[in-house]
């Protein structure tokens, strides 16, 4: 199966962690299709022009190591824990209180991310100059009010 596939074989996982090595971890299953948000907040907690992440279900997410969390409020009201690593930084994945089982994992940790094209684009209002888009990716101004159930249905 290729990136992006939404069957679940058990028997492929892939791996990530973060830049230093003190906090790994493996995703059971084939990998959901990714999306990239050009919020602010992203901005900041990528130190780029946008983040690329996969929404995965919490429970195929095994980890070795132990990320700090900080806690924010999100656009929704729902307050997001940021899971990073307390040796280098690196902001490795998300929960929500929206969605408590899922993680929102940040694509650039993974080893191996790079078929992972973004399906959509959030918050491109916000999006940095001299940043071109893909023309056959859905493009969202803002958030769109059914930003969870497009997620849930990327997991599947």
């Amino acid at each position: 199966m290729a990136h992006g596939a939404k069957g679940f074989d058990a028997a492929v996982s892939f791996a990530g962690g973060c830049q230093c090595g003190a906090v790994r971890y493996t995703i059971s299953g084939e990998l959901p299709s990714a999306y990239a948000c050009h919020c602010g907040e992203c901005k900041k907690q990528s130190a780029s022009a946008f983040s690329i992440s996969i929404p995965i279900s919490f429970a195929r997410l095994s980890i070795l190591g132990a990320p700090k969390i900080f806690e924010v409020t999100a656009y929704s009201g729902a307050v997001k824990r940021c899971y990073f690593c307390p040796e280098c930084g690196t902001r490795l994945w998300h929960r929500s209180s929206a969605s408590p089982d899922s993680a929102t994992l940040k694509v650039g940790t993974l080893d191996d991310g790079r078929e992972l094209a973004p399906q959509f684009h959030l918050w491109t209002s916000k999006k940095q100059a001299g940043i071109l888009l893909d023309p056959a990716s859905v493009k969202y101004e803002t958030q769109p009010d059914d930003l969870l159930e497009l997620r849930e249905r990327m997991q599947h």
